[in-house]
């Protein structure tokens, strides 16, 4: 009876990854999508973590590096499409002595960017995955703000910087039918074209996209 549990258990699995990979490409192959991406991008070499701490009348919190982002796409040709990307990154450490001093210090980085993306596979193959390689470049707004209140005395210093920058790095779309995938990419950022800047580094995404409308075989190249 266990044997034929694991092997009814694996020819579902068969069948069900057989089934999306044969709807992602008997269904329509659409023209136009928006996606949203959480994101921990690894700015100054940054903790990726979240601690809060709290004893003898002193609490903090620190958050690393996460954030998240919206993109829309439209196809070019069969495996380009051109990309629009708005993000929010950010690091937040926040300190309260209790009686006494409240500080907090948070560091942003918002881009804007155009790109293109270039799918390896056709989508006319019998793949419902879709590895694919990204670049492109914009505008990175870069915010460090510093907020202290204590003694009855309040300081807030915020100052802003615009950097020019660019991104370069591959991802996966899983399609789970033609208009609804699963994606996962991997993306470095060279903030004001420099691999050595403070904001430049590795940014690793997680999330899913919606697509609409159709691309039709006639436009294939």
């Amino acid at each position: 009876m266990k044997n034929r549990s694991v092997v009814s258990s694996a020819a579902l699995a068969a069948t069900l990854i057989a089934f999306f990979s044969y709807s992602s490409v008997q269904a329509q192959i659409r023209s136009t999508g928006i996606g949203l991406r959480g994101t921990y991008w690894n700015m100054n070499n940054g903790p990726a973590h979240v601690i809060v701490t709290d004893y003898d009348g002193y609490s903090s919190v620190d958050v690393g590096n996460g954030g998240g982002w919206i993109y829309f796409f439209s196809r070019v040709d069969d495996r380009t499409f051109f990309e629009f990307s708005l993000g929010a990154v950010g690091n937040v450490q926040s300190e309260l002595h209790h009686g006494f001093e409240n500080n907090v210090d948070a560091t942003a980085v918002t881009p804007v960017l155009l790109g293109l993306r270039h799918d390896l596979f056709s989508p006319y193959s019998q793949s419902a995955l879709q590895p694919y390689l990204a670049y492109g470049a914009g505008p990175y707004w870069l915010h460090d703000v510093k907020v202290r209140d204590g003694l009855g005395e309040d300081e807030v210093i915020v100052r802003s910087k615009l950097k020019p920058g660019a991104y370069a790095g591959g991802g996966m779309n899983f399609m789970m039918a033609s208009w609804f995938g699963l994606n996962f990419d991997v993306k470095y950022h060279f903030v004001d074209f420099n691999v050595n800047h403070d904001y430049s580094g590795f940014e690793y995404g997680l999330g899913f996209s919606f697509m609409w409308g159709r691309y039709r075989p006639g436009q294939r190249r």
